[in-house]
């Protein structure tokens, strides 16, 4: 949707070129030159071509822009493309598009404008390559479209309601990623030790490793007392999972070390055949919101959902109360958190 088209006078200008005039009406008349009159001809006759011709261009004027992908790792570039398509044959001088790049997960904005040209029955094409610094959610509005004409005399304004989002995510493809192997055999022995006999499925033999096998399958506590590994046959797999609880704080910087670390941990665990329950609170909601990954894929769409909630609505103070809770089935859960200023990660029994 369009607004209508605002006008700002430029009085300066307009206060210059009616000295000009009259410096050659003053020249004319002392000279009594031809050449002099049609100067002040061609000056006054612009003056209505340049003001209504800038109108009925910018009226027709249309922009466009596009970005060239919706989600991103942290640190990559992506380009934003702004198009103007002026079907008239009247140019302008140049134009200011007015952007807003607000990051509505971490709740700040900031704004900036691009100058373009404006060329007669053509299309004039700005790409601008942006990098993000933060991590969440990005919506780039394009909300303001100025123009001048050719003297400068007026300066033309409408807001423009056009935009585009970015989802910015943790760079998973860390050289060193973390050791799980402690991760799942803890997992495993505290669900052994609830269950007797019951191992995330029902297990019917055991048995030596093999290269292939699973390591969530290895039976740590017989391999333990034996020389060689063992691992556990299943009947089912059905409702084995890891859940990673994020545990987000006020400061930005330690929220996204949390986001970062809890990516690293769930891309792990899923390389390993293992799914995936991330789990993050909505204060909004008063519930945890849960995502459920088995893919890569499906974890960057758990991700974009927790950035679609703002930072401050993630925070709670009671977060293992709710959880233990709401989630009493629960036994045990990697916690991302904050401790002594260093963010870690620690594996939980709920009680």
């Amino acid at each position: 949707m369009e607004e209508k088209i605002r006008f700002r006078l430029r009085p300066l200008r307009i206060i210059n070129y009616l000295i000009m005039i009259a410096w050659v009406i003053f020249l004319y008349i002392f000279f009594q030159s031809y050449f002099l009159w049609l100067i002040l001809v061609v000056m006054l006759t612009i003056i209505p071509v340049s003001l209504f011709g800038t109108v009925y261009m910018f009226k027709r004027l249309r922009l466009e822009f596009g970005i060239g992908k919706d989600r991103i790792i942290h640190g990559e570039e992506v380009l934003l493309e702004l198009r103007l398509n002026n079907p008239t044959r009247f140019p302008a001088p140049q134009s200011k598009v007015g952007l807003l790049l607000a990051n509505t997960f971490l709740e700040n904005n900031v704004k900036w404008s691009v100058d373009m040209p404006v060329k007669m029955h053509n299309i004039s094409v700005m790409r601008l390559p942006l990098s993000f610094v933060n991590l969440g959610r990005f919506t780039i509005e394009c909300d303001s479209l100025e123009l001048q004409d050719l003297l400068g005399f007026i300066v033309l304004k409408r807001n423009i309601e056009l935009s585009r989002e970015v989802y910015v995510l943790p760079d998973g493809s860390s050289n060193m990623p973390p050791d799980v192997t402690n991760f799942m055999a803890g997992a495993a022995e505290v669900e052994e030790s609830k269950h007797k006999g019951y191992d995330f499925s029902e297990v019917s033999d055991i048995r030596e490793y093999v290269a292939g096998d699973r390591i969530r399958d290895i039976h740590w506590k017989l391999s333990a007392r034996n020389d060689n590994l063992m691992v556990k046959e299943r009947v089912a797999t059905a409702g084995s999972e890891m859940v990673i609880l994020l545990d987000l704080v006020k400061d930005d910087e330690l929220a996204q070390q949390i986001l970062g670390l809890g990516y690293c941990f769930a891309k792990s665990f899923m390389q390993q055949r293992l799914p995936v329950c991330i789990l993050s609170w909505n204060q909004a909601e008063y519930s945890f919101e849960e995502y459920r990954c088995i893919t890569e894929g499906e974890l960057v769409e758990a991700y974009s959902g927790i950035f679609q909630t703002a930072l401050s609505n993630h925070i709670s103070e009671d977060l293992i109360r709710y959880l233990s809770n709401s989630r009493p089935y629960l036994t045990s859960y990697l916690k991302v958190e904050v401790r002594d200023g260093v963010v870690g990660v620690q594996m939980l029994q709920n009680i």
